[in-house]
């Protein structure tokens, strides 16, 4: 997230129209909105596990008895999407937020709004969010309950690992410091970021067929030398490594489209990609069915599924952003709102999601009423959570 993800990111001078903005915040809000349901939905999904006798290193903080399939797919088809998706966003304002407001200015106000949210998650909001795990395991293993102070000092004694969902964070500030030395080379070298035109930025087609080609560059080598799920990195710089290669490429791509001009390329709201927004939600629906069932064949999945995996994630990013430039022209009162909290959501979330789920845990309602409890009451929590936290000037100049 970040504030190259606000519209104020966009320098003064520059001709960015209102529906362009109110899009793209929008895509990013709902972005936050399925991370929110990700986690939601990883309490009742059926091959979540507890981990007894390494608290921190279980599923998920909370894992319900009640589970439903469907959830299943829920999160594995956000797992395929939504990080990118995030990433792709979060590099759209970048380079014009560079240009207005120069290196010192742009590097400060992301440490500013990144850096001091994530030490104080690592510290605040992590461990608190873990700590339901360790009630958990006490009702279901009977393992000696362990007080909150002496949870905290171990985890802060392990390294601050694992952070939880603050790993986007730290990663995204990492990448906004490349953006950087990227933009000092061109600026040092006498180099422009931007042509009159650009054969793979202004044509969606194009765009396309280049992003998937670099994801197969991106991930395959690194799936080949780690494999999937393998998270690494020292103390709470932790990310899955597999991906590390291919979140960057997206971003980057975010950081190219916003150069170029989001009023000139392939990303205008009044331009072909818009409007054929209904095709490219087909290919995206159409690529995961055939994921779906690739997977379902195990003979095939790990040969072709990895191929398959890296066309539907750029195919469904590009449907979701072809469609949000089509529907959302004009601003709307509460989506703005919501695009403003969105940040704070997000890093107030996982707090709020696994303590809702530790609160009907043992209830008997059934697991949809769960979800529905634990999402909604997710989201409404943590939205008006950060909307009354940003009435503290100093803490809107952060979230």
């Amino acid at each position: 997230m970040g504030e190259g993800m606000l519209r104020d990111g966009v320098g003064p001078g520059e001709s960015l129209s209102v529906e362009r903005a109110v899009a793209f915040d929008y895509l990013r809000s709902f972005g936050v909105l399925l991370v929110l349901l990700h986690h939601a939905v990883l309490a009742y999904v059926t091959f979540g596990f507890l981990n007894p006798y390494d608290f921190m290193q279980t599923f998920s903080p909370v894992v319900d008895a009640a589970k439903w399939v469907g959830f299943d797919r829920i999160a594995l088809l956000n797992d395929t999407f939504f990080m990118p998706l995030l990433f792709f966003v979060s590099g759209l304002f970048v380079w014009k937020s560079l240009q207005s407001k120069g290196v010192l200015r742009f590097l400060t106000g992301r440490f500013l709004r990144l850096g001091i949210p994530f030490v104080f998650g690592l510290l605040v909001i992590i461990p608190a969010a873990f700590y339901p795990t360790v009630l958990e395991n006490h009702l279901v293993y009977q393992v000696p309950l362990k007080g909150f102070g002496a949870f905290w000092l171990d985890y802060v004694k392990g390294g601050l690992n694992p952070p939880g969902p603050l790993w986007f964070v730290w990663l995204l500030l990492a990448f906004d410091v490349l953006a950087v030395l990227w933009y000092g080379f061109l600026r040092a070298t006498g180099l422009k970021s931007s042509r009159t035109s650009s054969p793979i930025l202004d044509n969606p087609l194009v765009f396309a067929g280049v992003l998937i080609g670099l994801s197969f560059a991106a991930y395959l080598p690194m799936r080949i030398a780690f494999g999937p799920g393998q998270w690494g990195g020292p103390g709470p710089f932790r990310l899955e490594v597999v991906r590390a290669f291919w979140y960057l490429l997206y971003f980057g791509m975010g950081v190219a489209v916003g150069a170029r001009g989001l009023s000139k390329g392939a990303f205008r709201s009044d331009g072909p990609f818009a409007k054929t927004w209904w095709a490219w939600l087909l290919a995206g629906a159409g690529s995961y069915g055939i994921l779906t069932w690739i997977f379902s064949s195990q003979e095939l999945s790990s040969k072709v599924g990895v191929y398959i995996f890296l066309i539907e994630a750029a195919l469904v990013v590009l449907a979701l952003t072809a469609l949000f430039l089509r529907i959302f022209r004009k601003p709307i009162r509460v989506l703005d709102n919501l695009s403003r909290c969105s940040y704070g959501m997000y890093l107030l979330h996982y707090l709020v999601i696994i303590w809702l789920q530790y609160a009907v845990l043992r209830t008997s309602l059934t697991v949809g009423w769960k979800f529905a409890i634990v999402y909604v009451g997710g989201v409404a929590l943590c939205w008006a959570a950060t909307a009354a936290f940003r009435r503290v000037p100093l803490v809107r100049r952060v979230i």
